[in-house]
């Protein structure tokens, strides 16, 4: 009985230690939640993205942007929705659209999410049409090219009219193509290009000129125009075939777009490159170093001036020519404000280096010869003169093999580049004067 009587009680004494080491095990265990409470679960969800637009709209494709969403944690992307269906998602606030429709309106919005998956309302809706198919054919057109072109340039938009749309990658490889091809003489190839593009290419023939000259204006498609990266001409048969005649501010430096165009027919020179906006016609300012008080207070350069912007068809088309003929010289005529201390005219070849041919120079003596009342400043000769040398000029940055022509003005000179900066009065005021800087290119080229 005694040995009985031992077990039971060793029984009970261990289920009574084992069901204390269960309650201080729970109670440890209790403990530690206190310590470490259990997260908030964020369900806070974003703002609308506002201000949704729509730019660089073409037959298939087009750039879709809006401003920042917040939220209390952080937005991590955007779902953009196209007629009321989700398209895609973007963790960038903005998305370029493709495969489009020619000739059709499609609807936008987009809904910011944030990390926990929360998403904001959507965005009110965007509309869009892309640009109608435009036949592919060549165009036909004679009489005088100068009074054609006076034409264009008559028409080109002003300041602040927010008209031109900075080109994208792609359409810029495109538009290198397009000039290729007319370097080539593929029309055929170009016009096929181009109207992808919105421009068309006119067969010109000059039949007031003896003999008549053919001339290929490429210029955007004229009912429907979208873009305003310039006009372009080309020779068929150039006699001065190795002169480029530029304006890339031909609402701003007055007259300077009649006064090249008026040139490049007397000469029957290589090619034309004429701006066709305003040079502050964008908001937007270009990446490229320099400042100008063209457009107001002192500021960076608009996208819409082309000769300070690397991203355009305009620097681009030089920089197919410039490569592709490289006995081509670049004049480049502007226009300036003369104060009671200045010269008639300033010329620089983007540098202040002397070239070996120092086209300048023969310019100035070839301009003497047809008004010898002219006064002259030449950077690279005068070399403590500082203003209007066009050293921030990208095309000139270019030619002269800047290594990075939007940001670094170059060190050296092809000579191919020269920058005029004329007064009105002797020059630029009326047809009397475009013909002395007419003959002066004519008997220098």
């Amino acid at each position: 009985m005694k040995i009985i009587q031992l077990r039971t009680d060793f029984s009970f004494a261990g289920r009574f230690m084992v069901m204390a080491l269960m309650f201080l095990a729970s109670c440890s265990s209790s403990g530690g939640g206190d310590d470490e409470p259990t997260p908030e679960v964020d369900q806070e969800a974003p703002t609308v993205p506002t201000g949704l637009t729509a730019e660089n709209i073409t037959q298939t494709t087009a750039r879709l942007s809006w401003d920042a969403a917040t939220d209390n944690v952080g937005v991590q992307n955007y779902a953009i929705y196209q007629d009321g269906v989700y398209l895609t998602s973007s963790g960038q606030l903005f998305y370029a659209l493709e495969d489009l429709e020619p000739g059709t309106t499609y609807s936008y919005q987009v809904l910011a999410i944030d990390q926990a998956g929360n998403e904001s309302p959507l965005s009110t809706v965007l509309e869009l049409t892309t640009m109608g198919s435009i036949t592919a054919e060549l165009q036909y057109e004679s009489g005088n090219i100068d009074t054609y072109l006076r034409n264009l340039i008559d028409n080109v938009p002003g300041s602040g009219q927010d008209g031109y749309t900075a080109p994208v990658d792609a359409q810029l490889e495109l538009w290198e193509a397009v000039v290729g091809h007319m370097l080539n003489d593929q029309i055929s190839e170009a016009v096929a290009k181009s109207a992808e593009l919105n421009y068309q290419i006119t067969e010109f023939t000059d039949d007031t000129l003896s003999p008549n000259q053919v001339f290929y204006i490429l210029a955007e498609y004229d009912s429907a125009k979208t873009n305003y990266w310039g006009i372009y001409v080309f020779s068929a048969t150039p006699e001065s075939e190795d002169l480029i005649l530029m304006a890339p501010h031909i609402k701003y430096d007055t007259n300077t777009g009649y006064e090249a165009a008026y040139s490049f027919r007397n000469n029957v020179a290589k090619a034309l490159l004429l701006s066709s906006a305003h040079r502050c016609n964008s908001d937007t300012e270009t990446e490229c170093s320099g400042t100008t008080s063209a457009c107001g207070s002192s500021g960076a350069y608009r996208i819409s001036d082309l000769a300070h912007n690397t991203d355009s068809a305009f620097q681009r088309t030089t920089e197919v020519i410039a490569t592709s003929l490289p006995n081509t010289v670049f004049v480049q005529l502007h226009g300036f404000g003369k104060g009671d201390n200045d010269p008639d005219v300033i010329m620089s070849n983007g540098t202040d280096e002397t070239p070996d041919t120092d086209y300048a120079s023969l310019i100035r003596d070839a301009l003497l010869e047809e008004d010898a009342s002219l006064t002259f400043k030449i950077a690279h000769i005068d070399t403590d003169w500082t203003r209007l040398r066009g050293f921030t000029n990208t095309q000139g940055r270019f030619i002269n093999s800047s290594p990075d022509p939007c940001g670094t003005s170059a060190t050296e000179t092809s000579g191919r580049f020269i920058h005029i900066e004329q007064a009105r009065p002797k020059l630029r005021q009326d047809a009397s004067g475009w013909t002395k800087m007419s003959n002066a290119l004519g008997n220098v080229f």
